[in-house]
C-alpha cells in the first residue's frame, strides 16, 4: 500500500489536483465516510447498499476480497473502484463509484487505469463488469478504457476488457 507520500498526483479536467492510490483495510473509515455521504445510494444495481449496516459490511468485504483504489480530494475519498479477482478463472469483476460533484472530470478514467494495470500485474486475462443499459456516462468511460459489450441485455449488459 502507498503512504500519503507515495500517492500518485494528477490534475483533472478542471485543473484541480487529486491524489490516487491503491488502498486497504487502513482506509476503511475514509471509504465509510464517502459511501455514507454518497447520493443516491443504491444508484447502480443496488450499490452502494442503502442500509447503513449492509453498506458497512459491503465495504469490509471489498477491502477483504478485492484490490481497491481510491481518489483523494484533500483528506476525503471522492472516488473508489475495486477489482475482485477470481484466480481460477484468471479474471476479475470491476466496480467503480465517483462522488457526484467529482464526476465528468477524469477520476473514473484514472481509477479504471489503475485497476487495469493491477490486473495485468496479477496475471489476469480479462476484467468484466455489468452496467445498466441506460448508464451512458459509465458506458462511455468503459468503452474509452477498452471494454466491449458481450451481450444484448435490455436492462443490464456485461462488458469485458481482454488484457
Amino acid at each position: 500500500m502507498m503512504s500519503p507520500d507515495n500517492r500518485i498526483q494528477f490534475v483533472d479536467k478542471k485543473g484541480v489536483t487529486f491524489e490516487a492510490e491503491e488502498c486497504g483495510q487502513e482506509h476503511y473509515d475514509a471509504l465509510k465516510q464517502m459511501y455514507d455521504e454518497f447520493y443516491p445510494k443504491g444508484e447502480s444495481q443496488g450499490l452502494p447498499p442503502p442500509g447503513e449496516h449492509d453498506r458497512h459490511r459491503w465495504i469490509e468485504r471489498l477491502l477483504r476480497l478485492a484490490r481497491n483504489f481510491v481518489i483523494w480530494s484533500g483528506d476525503k475519498v471522492v472516488g473508489h473502484s475495486a477489482l475482485i479477482p477470481d484466480p481460477e478463472e484468471r479474471d476479475g469483476e470491476y466496480i467503480i463509484f465517483v462522488s457526484r460533484p467529482c464526476r465528468q472530470r477524469g477520476l473514473g478514467t484514472a481509477l479504471t487505469r489503475m485497476a487495469v494495470e493491477r490486473a495485468r500485474s496479477m496475471g489476469l486475462v480479462r476484467i468484466w463488469l455489468t452496467v445498466e443499459s441506460y448508464n451512458f456516462r459509465a458506458i462511455k468511460l468503459y468503452r474509452k478504457t477498452g471494454f466491449v459489450f458481450t451481450d444484448q441485455g435490455e436492462r443490464e449488459r456485461t462488458m469485458v476488457l481482454i488484457l
